[in-house]
């Protein structure tokens, strides 16, 4: 059986000299995620983390692509990233799915949460594996 490979986006931009993460609204339980999804044959994990964000959030990254570290989950291999946002974007915004996944055509209510801060805890679904990690590596970065 193949290992099924699954990519986290951290999408970080900063606001007033503080680091802010990408999250939208989970609609399979209450509290948030952030975008991921699934690689498709062939694609690295670069590829997939900068589809996965056009696809879910509507935003085109071209930034480097940080790898913060792995994990398995079940059958799942799981490895969290981390992209740097560095255009002006809404604090709010809304964006219907494209692609051809699961989720397809749901409508995802994202917002930015200072990194770290009391709603960090309300990350679901695995999406605050690596968390600790991506702060630690914001804290070392001028």
């Amino acid at each position: 059986m193949t290992q099924k490979t699954k990519v986290f986006c951290y999408v970080v931009r900063q606001r007033d000299r503080i680091p802010e993460l990408l999250v939208f609204d989970s609609l399979d339980e209450p509290g948030f995620e952030v975008p991921k999804g699934s690689l498709e044959p062939g694609e690295t994990v670069t590829e997939a983390a900068r589809r996965e964000i056009r696809e879910e959030s509507g935003l085109h990254l071209e930034g480097p692509v940080e790898v913060l570290g792995s994990t398995t989950w079940h059958d799942e291999q799981q490895t969290f990233v981390l992209l740097r946002i560095t255009t002006d974007t809404r604090d709010a915004f809304a964006h219907t799915v494209s692609g051809s996944d699961e989720d397809a055509g749901m409508v995802y209510a994202f917002q930015w949460w200072p990194i770290g801060g009391p709603h960090s805890a309300r990350l679901v679904q695995g999406c605050g594996s690596f968390l600790s990690k991506l702060i630690d590596r914001l804290a070392h970065v001028p």
